[in-house]
């Protein structure tokens, strides 16, 4: 079972973008004042439709609560498109609201799973997915958010996904999840794109998680170049069931009518680019199909 913000679906046949951010712009500050407006809710199903003609078959956003999660508004941005849209339960830490550092661990773990139970905000609408991440200094709040997270998502079935503030953090997030109990191949470590070897990856390959290769056509970051050298070294030593792809857009200027590639940038960028490396269809497909299948669909 996939849980979506218009019901639960058995399955989902075709490649899903499981990073993505549909309402909110990062441009000049991050918070829960950043959503975007009903003019941009409008370009941003346009952006989605001009995805699925390339293939596209479901969207996973990211946002959680203290950075302008709205779960209404994806149902209706995911009815607009004829999309399945997946939403997140979770906190955000850049900053860490108030409710986290106040709270207690078995209070935010019953939170994260009335989200997914219950309804978000107060909704009928549940959540798909877990997220939580770190800020540029791991504090202790962040350690009682990912032990919360991680007895959610044992109570719930539902995977983690992980914001990593620069990769060396990597370690520290799988080793808190794990050792409360989580299985790796629930866990998925979002912007591992950021690693400068391929050998980041094999390392914590080793450790059984999902790895986020997500900012795919954020050039500022990174070129789709490089990011593609990345995946096609990932592959050649077996780390394509490990990989999953998508491009993390969350500013109004990577929309297509701004400019940007959009939520069309893996499929129209970024495929040419691998299969020129020699990576094969099936392993695109591995990437972009099954794996990021494979974390959505509830454990239990």
């Amino acid at each position: 079972m996939i849980r979506t913000v218009t019901g639960d679906l058995d399955t989902i046949d075709g490649p899903i973008l499981a990073h993505e951010h549909l309402q909110i712009d990062l441009c000049c500050q991050k918070g829960p004042e950043v959503v975007l407006g009903p003019a941009d809710q409008e370009e941003v199903a346009n952006d989605l439709v001009q995805a699925m003609s390339h293939g596209l078959q479901a969207v996973v956003d990211l946002s959680v609560f203290g950075s302008g999660r709205n779960a209404e508004v994806l149902r209706k941005i995911s009815l607009q498109a004829q999309l399945p849209v997946i939403c997140a339960a979770g906190f955000y830490w850049d900053p860490t609201p108030q409710i986290v550092l106040d709270s207690s661990v078995e209070f935010l773990r019953d939170r994260m799973i009335d989200d997914v139970t219950i309804g978000v905000d107060g909704s009928e609408i549940r959540a798909g997915i877990i997220k939580i991440g770190t800020d540029r200094e791991i504090s202790p709040a962040a350690e009682k958010l990912f032990i919360a997270a991680a007895l959610a998502s044992i109570a719930t079935g539902a995977a983690v996904v992980t914001h990593t503030s620069a990769v060396a953090q990597a370690a520290w997030h799988v080793a808190t999840l794990t050792a409360a109990g989580m299985d790796p191949s629930r866990i998925l470590i979002s912007h591992m794109g950021a690693a400068r070897s391929v050998e980041d990856l094999i390392t914590l390959g080793r450790s059984g998680v999902s790895m986020g290769i997500d900012k795919v056509g954020f050039i500022a970051r990174r070129s789709n170049a490089e990011l593609a050298d990345l995946v096609a070294q990932a592959c050649a030593v077996g780390l394509e069931n490990q990989i999953i792809l998508s491009s993390d857009v969350a500013r109004r200027d990577r929309l297509l009518r701004r400019g940007g590639s959009s939520y069309s940038a893996v499929f129209v960028d970024f495929y040419p680019m691998l299969i020129e490396r020699g990576v094969s269809q099936a392993k695109i497909d591995r990437m972009m199909c099954h794996n990021p299948h494979t974390l959505l669909h509830f454990v239990h």
